[in-house]
């Protein structure tokens, strides 16, 4: 991934070169599978990962992602989803174990998040990150969180609702895969509902 990250790192230069900024801000979790070549290109990076029950993850993305696949096509179902992409979500959680594990990823420059401390206090947990990565947060950042939370409540327009049974895979056998990466970050398995 490293060629793909030195283009990556051309074109937010291009993006930037008309708005100057002191530092990017980017989110994807797209970035779990090469932490390594990430801090390659992007050495003073600083991380924060999230982290939740990867079974409930698998079932959340494979409904999404049977939902986007249903604009286009009639056959589309949520287990073919979580077939296709379960491998992919256990293997990028493993990597980041493995990322941690060689120094690839050192740890003054992450910052591990809870999504269970989150939903709890998200705030708590915001300003937990600022302090952690040594940054400022403002009154002002803060008031438009809190105004931006208030404003759009996450089941405004109906929430996700899933369930890990709809994904067809076996969660013995998924808790099992999971066991190395949620034993590193201490991940509680979340009722699977």
């Amino acid at each position: 991934m490293a060629p793909a990250y030195r283009w990556h790192r051309r074109f937010l230069q291009h993006l930037q070169s008309r708005h100057p900024a002191q530092r990017w801000v980017l989110k994807s979790p797209g970035h779990i599978w090469a932490l390594g070549d990430l801090l390659g290109e992007y050495p003073n990076a600083l991380l924060v990962q999230t982290h939740r029950d990867p079974l409930r993850i698998i079932a959340s993305i494979s409904s999404l992602i049977a939902l986007l696949r249903r604009l286009a096509s009639d056959e589309s179902s949520i287990g073919e989803a979580a077939s296709e992409f379960a491998d992919y979500i256990i293997e990028g959680n493993d990597r980041s174990v493995s990322a941690r594990e060689s120094g690839a990823v050192p740890a003054e420059r992450i910052v591990d998040v809870y999504f269970s401390d989150f939903m709890a206090d998200p705030f708590r947990t915001i300003r937990g990150i600022y302090d952690r990565l040594g940054f400022e947060l403002s009154g002002d950042a803060l008031a438009r969180m809190q105004r931006f939370l208030a404003e759009n409540p996450a089941d405004r327009h109906g929430g996700h609702r899933y369930a890990f049974a709809d994904t067809g895979l076996d969660a013995g056998e998924m808790r099992e895969r999971s066991r190395r990466y949620q034993e590193y970050f201490g991940v509680e398995s979340e009722d699977l509902r």
